[in-house]
């Protein structure tokens, strides 16, 4: 992949990752922590170079983008975002296989032109790929549909 078709992937990925964490961000009682690879890896780059630094690196490597508290249950729920221009099981049941060697508790939020979709990985291994359309008991299907527009509005399908 060329330098410039890697870059725009990367853009859109970050654009998924943006409209995800304002999603939440605006939603009451969750804290959106970024949790993934590019926010510790400066950190990382001074550890030694031992071999369970190394193990511990790739995992690290592997971490969902982000970790979200519910503020009244306290639980965590890690999240990994993902932008497809177009969803297949197969794809979303390899990137949720990778994604559960590591860390199997995690979610996945996969945003395409069509829609958002999320569930958890070990549920998509098990529907072999098939994930549900994202729902948010505190985030109104309105509020949903304009982050959609807003993603479609950035990110050309056709490219």
């Amino acid at each position: 992949m060329n330098n410039i078709k890697f870059t725009h992937e990367l853009i859109k990925g970050k654009i998924a990752e943006i409209i995800f964490e304002q999603m939440i961000h605006n939603t009451k009682g969750y804290t959106v922590l970024e949790f993934g690879y590019e926010k510790v890896v400066h950190q990382l780059a001074k550890a030694p170079k031992s071999e369970d630094a190394r193990a511990m690196i790739e995992i690290v490597r592997k971490a969902p983008d982000y970790a979200i508290v519910n503020e009244d249950t306290h639980n965590v729920t890690l999240v990994e975002i993902k932008y497809m221009a177009k969803r297949t099981n197969g794809k979303v049941h390899a990137i949720a296989k990778e994604i559960e060697k590591s860390w199997r508790h995690a979610a996945l939020f996969i945003a395409t032109p069509d829609g958002f979709f999320y569930d958890q990985v070990d549920t998509i291994i098990e529907n072999k790929g098939a994930i549900k359309p994202f729902h948010h008991g505190k985030i109104q299907p309105k509020l949903v549909e304009q982050y959609l527009a807003m993603l479609n509005e950035f990110i050309s399908v056709k490219a």
